[in-house]
């Protein structure tokens, strides 16, 4: 017997006495078993794991059984159902990841409208406390003034006659407001203590003091008469919208409300054609915005040698305004002369300017 012979049937007795031999296909299977993500995938893909699981079963069984064949085919089966299950591992927590990605986003998207709205709110209050720091430095007592020479005197003179005026223009809107306004009374008092004292005959110092405190009093009666009305501001901001998206008013805002100022609404005491025009449009406003009084305010450029002419033109404008649809009882006519000017009166280029007719529509 040749050697090789001989060791061929030492090999086949050693198995017959000390069992089978490894199955490198089994070896595979456990290493693949054992690799990184597929114990992980028991959880996040059983089914798959299972069959895996069965396939190595099936696998070693067949090895036991001396069926080396099905127990390859069954290992190769396993190895497959390995990866397989590893695959689904890995869709499954890229799935779970994009759900996590996607909830972050959402929670981020809600965060930030919740931010965005925050910030519009903050920035309305913000605009509404620079609208009340306005109001409240107009109300706060100015101080006191001391002597003068006489070029300033005069001119204080004149600065008093126009802080007269403005309170008187602001305690009449406080009337529109409310006509039993808190300290109204003694706020208009206030007014007609300056004007005597303001008179052509007077020869003491400018009351240009008191006539600034009358202008602070008529704006906190003002102020508090509007307390009732939450909406007054939001009124305002609309109708303000409204006029300037119209083109034609160029409106604006003071401590009365919103103002309208009209030039050449006049051919003498009789209104013109356009000054009838804007006051038809204006009593349509008036009428189709009944929380807002209207305050009609006659200005001049030069003094009238009679006070009847101001007179007449503001029963003009205030009939054109009930024409259109205003109501009477919201109107209030009222006459500054030139103690309200809004350019240099001294100016013969500027001073028709002053000339104006005033419509102020106040939210009451």
């Amino acid at each position: 017997m040749s050697l090789a012979r001989a060791g061929l049937v030492f090999a086949m007795a050693a198995v017959a006495c000390g069992g089978r031999l490894p199955l490198p296909a089994l070896d595979q299977v456990d290493r693949v078993r054992a690799s990184d993500g597929v114990a992980e995938s028991a959880g996040l893909a059983p089914d798959s794991y299972a069959r895996a699981e069965q396939a190595r079963l099936d696998a070693l069984r067949a090895h036991a059984a001396g069926d080396d064949v099905a127990a390859t085919l069954a290992a190769e089966r396993a190895t497959a159902a390995y990866a397989t299950a590893l695959a689904a591992a890995r869709t499954a927590r890229a799935t779970l990841e994009m759900a996590a990605a996607r909830k972050s986003l959402d929670d981020g998207v809600v965060q930030l409208q919740s931010l965005e709205a925050s910030r519009t709110k903050l920035e309305a209050d913000a605009v509404e406390l620079e609208k009340a720091l306005v109001i409240a430095q107009g109300r706060l007592r100015p101080a006191s003034s001391g002597p003068a020479l006489r070029e300033r005197e005069a001119a204080r003179r004149v600065a008093a006659e126009a802080l007269v005026t403005q309170a008187r223009l602001i305690c009449g809107c406080a009337k529109l407001v409310s006509p039993d306004a808190e300290g109204l009374g003694a706020a208009e008092s206030a007014i007609a203590s300056v004007r005597e004292g303001q008179g052509p005959s007077a020869r003491g110092p400018a009351l240009v003091d008191a006539a600034a405190r009358s202008r602070a009093g008529c704006l906190n009666v003002l102020v508090r008469a509007r307390r009732a009305s939450a909406n007054a501001v939001a009124l305002s901001d609309q109708l303000l919208s409204e006029l300037s998206a119209a083109g034609s008013f160029n409106p604006s805002i003071d401590e009365r409300g919103i103002v309208v100022a009209l030039r050449d609404a006049y051919r003498g005491t009789q209104l013109s054609d356009d000054g009838s025009k804007r006051l038809a449009e204006l009593g349509q406003v008036a009428a189709t915005h009944p929380k807002f009084a209207v305050q009609v305010v006659v200005h001049d450029a030069v003094p009238q040698a009679t006070g009847d002419v101001d007179g007449r033109r503001a029963d003009a404008a205030v009939r054109a305004l009930v024409a259109a649809g205003a109501s009477p009882s919201s109107i209030a006519p009222e006459l500054a002369g030139v103690h309200a000017p809004v350019a240099d009166p001294v100016d013969p280029r500027s001073r028709p300017r002053n000339e104006r007719l005033e419509v102020v529509f106040v939210p009451k």
